[in-house]
């Protein structure tokens, strides 16, 4: 599979909404494995023939609907990108903060977040799709943030962004994905807060 498809091209923004409704709906309603292209057919109300002319098949449209998550995520990103005057601390607990906001507000982002962890061991390009068109332009971004930023002089950058990254991702997956949040519940204040002082420079406070 390359690494992003053009599954849109030649589509009417009319077709490819219905056609992606359709889509969600029935990845929701049946997951991945049973999701069935006639359904979505009829969800969308248009022919199979319009479909396969542009999809080629489930892997294309669930990618679509990923991509479609992706474009959320790198868009509050274009809108909050630093100055290389602002302090880290003050980007890096916003870009945590609405993080964490576009999960929280986008539950079907959450619900496809679901299918790619629970079905990825039977069908491995659904996570290969996730990690490429949603996980790596994050990771990718922090690291350079953490690379270039004149006030910050990390050890490590991928490594420090792998971090900030990953405890933010495991605090979405016991919250929102396994509804763990009274179980290891702390708050997201504490734990971005948390977060910083161990990246950041010891000397350096995380308040705000």
């Amino acid at each position: 599979m390359s690494n992003v498809k053009s599954v849109e091209r030649d589509l009417s923004p009319e077709k490819t909404e219905a056609i992606l409704r359709g889509a969600m709906q029935e990845f929701l309603e049946h997951g991945y494995a049973g999701a069935r292209i006639d359904k979505i057919v009829a969800a969308a109300g248009v022919s199979k023939a319009t479909v396969y002319r542009r999809f080629a098949d489930k892997e294309t449209l669930f990618t679509a609907l990923i991509q479609r998550m992706a474009v959320r995520v790198n868009f509050f990103q274009q809108q909050d990108f630093p100055s290389s005057q602002e302090e880290p601390v003050v980007f890096l607990k916003r870009h945590a903060t609405k993080m964490l906001n576009c999960v929280a507000q986008n539950p079907q982002d959450v619900a496809l977040f679901r299918i790619v962890i629970g079905e990825s061991g039977r069908f491995p390009e659904l996570g290969r799709a996730f990690l490429q068109n949603v996980e790596k332009p994050n990771l990718d971004f922090i690291t350079q943030y953490f690379a270039t930023h004149p006030k910050l002089q990390l050890a490590d950058p991928e490594v420090a962004a792998r971090t900030f990254i990953g405890t933010l991702i495991h605090f979405v997956i016991t919250r929102n994905l396994l509804h763990g949040g009274d179980i290891m519940s702390i708050e997201e204040d504490r734990l971005i807060d948390g977060l910083l002082s161990l990246i950041i420079h010891p000397n350096q406070s995380v308040r705000l």
